[in-house]
């Protein structure tokens, strides 16, 4: 059986997203504790520890999401279609 043709909830391409961001968040702030446990980082650094890994962790998690959207056959990009006069 295809994935096309199994039954089964849609993917929630904003909750992949949102998952990636989280991940990448924790992510974020365990390399911040190791850098706090060799150099002494401050919560500056935390900040831009932290946003930067969520925006990678949400940047990988749309690619995958958009990988597996052109797989099953939908399209990536909005379907805008202009009226015929």
């Amino acid at each position: 059986m295809s994935e096309r043709e199994r039954p089964g909830l849609p993917t929630n391409r904003v909750a992949l997203v949102g998952l990636g961001v989280l991940l990448g968040a924790v992510w974020g702030v365990v390399m911040w504790g190791l850098t706090k446990l060799t150099s002494g980082a401050d919560l500056r650094d935390l900040l831009y520890v932290v946003v930067t890994m969520a925006m990678i962790g949400g940047g990988v998690a749309a690619m995958f999401g958009a990988v597996s959207v052109r797989r099953r056959g939908e399209r990536v990009s909005p379907d805008v279609r202009r009226r015929k006069k």
